[in-house]
Parts: C-alpha cells; structure tokens; sequence
C-alpha cells in the first residue's frame, strides 16, 4: 500500500472516532426519571447501547394505575336458609351462574372493589307437602331468583409482586332483585284421582327487592405482562336480612346462601 492510501485510511478512520465521540456525547438521557437512575444510565461507557440503556429506566416507564377492571364469568351452589322441614320438604342447592365485571380502586396491599354483577341464586325445594280444600299436592321446585349485585368490598393483597399475589376480599354485597321464577313439578291429588303438576310461575312479589348480603373470598391473580392478568378467585355469601315476604313461607325468614368460583382477567387502566 503507498502512501497515499495510508493518509486516506488514517483520515477516514480519524473521522469515524471523532463521530463516535459526538454521538456518544448526544446520547445522555435528560427524561424526568429519578436523578440517581439517570446518572446511573449517562454514566455508562460510550459502548453502551441504547437498549441496554433504556433497560435500566423501564420499570419508571409503565405507571402503577389506580384503576383495575376485573370481568369475570362464574359458577355459584346456592340454596335457601330458614325453610328445611317446612311442609315435610328438603331443601337442596341448585347450580347457578353470575357474570360481571368488578372495579378496584388503589394500588398495593389494600384496595376498594365495586362494580356490577348479574348473579341467579334460590335454590330446589324437594317433595313439599301442602293441603287445601281441594285436595294434597305434593311439589319439587327450583326457584331462581335473578339479582343485580353491587359489591361493597376490601381486598387485602399478600405476597405482592409485579407478575401475581394471592388476595382476601371481604364485605358486602347489594343485590336488587330483577326476576323471581319457579318451575313445578309434582302431583296432585283430589276426589277425581291423582293429576300431574307441571308449570311455571312468576313469583317476584314472594320477595324482597333487596337482598344484602355478606361475603368473604380469596382468590389469586397472574400476571401475565403488566397490565393483564389471569384471575381465579372463590367465596361465600349468605344473606343478612330476609329475603321473603309474608307470600312465600309466613312467619319464617328466608336467606339466601351461596358458594361460587369465578374465572376472569384483570386489566390495569
């Protein structure tokens, strides 16, 4: 190689430290972090590359939202309180089902849930006994009673950490009745024999238009990235005041209690 070509290659390469070093200089990170962490990010060599630097600024770069929404899908064994025995019947539980959405308000170890669910709860009531003027009618009936529940919630998280923690949840919860049905099935008997009994009937005014009830649960939620989540949670709830009216089994308190399982997401806002 002749001279020439030496000058040529020692001014090129002369020109490339010197672009290296100014881009070097323009790379310091002037965001409004803390300043510890952007000392830590501008002290790094000139080598460093961008991503490397950035890493160590990411966990500042998603916020810790105050707001979660948690949709969920359900599975609920309910039954009756307060009517076992009467008219020689059993009382059973019935497989129910609620769907909703729940909302939490703050961050960290405790937070606020409400929201709003759609729950069906009642129950079966097996071989009920009843006798009039008219004759003996022997009845199985499975009752559901469909309400719009607000929760009125706290939840303690446990073992908190970015990707999942487990969670207890306690409170009450605010249903207000929207429908109230029976199907019968039985038989009936009279001077003229034995007759089947099968219908259906709209019993809404047998009941309260509330029904306040307390709960308690637990429950575990994944994080799959930071703002999604995999929720599975179970509880119980038993209803704290009657739920009748005089119409359905006078002079006895009815409640309605309940255990149930839940699948849903968690969503950070």
């Amino acid at each position: 190689m002749n001279k020439v070509s030496y000058y040529f290659a020692a001014l090129i390469l002369g020109f490339t430290m010197s672009a290296q070093a100014q881009s070097g200089a323009r790379t310091k990170f002037t965001p409004s972090y803390a300043q510890a962490e952007v000392e830590a990010a501008n002290e790094m060599s000139s080598e460093t590359t961008m991503s490397q630097r950035a890493e160590v600024l990411a966990p500042r770069t998603i916020p810790n939202p105050w707001v979660t929404l948690e949709p969920t899908v359900g599975y609920i064994s309910s039954t009756f309180n307060g009517i076992e025995g009467q008219y020689g019947a059993a009382v059973e539980y019935a497989e129910r089902m609620q769907t909703g959405v729940a909302v939490l308000v703050g961050r960290g170890m405790w937070q606020f849930e409400s929201g709003l669910m759609y729950s069906t709860r009642g129950g079966k009531i097996s071989n009920m006994t009843t006798t009039t003027i008219y004759g003996s009618t022997t009845s199985n009936l499975d009752m559901k009673l469909s309400y719009f529940d607000i929760p009125l919630v706290a939840r303690m998280s446990l073992f908190h950490s970015s990707r999942s923690h487990v969670f207890f949840r306690g409170g009450l919860v605010v249903g207000i009745l929207d429908s109230a049905n029976v199907d019968i099935n039985g038989s009936y008997m009279t001077s003229y024999g034995l007759n089947s009994l099968n219908t259906s009937m709209d019993i809404k005014d047998y009941f309260n238009s509330t029904d306040v009830r307390g709960v308690l649960g637990a429950g575990y939620d994944w994080k799959f990235s930071r703002r999604v989540g995999f929720i599975a949670q179970a509880e119980v709830q038993q209803s704290i005041s009657k739920i009748n009216t005089d119409k359905f089994v006078t002079n006895h308190d009815v409640f309605n209690m309940g255990a149930g399982i839940s699948l849903g997401v968690s969503i950070k806002l």
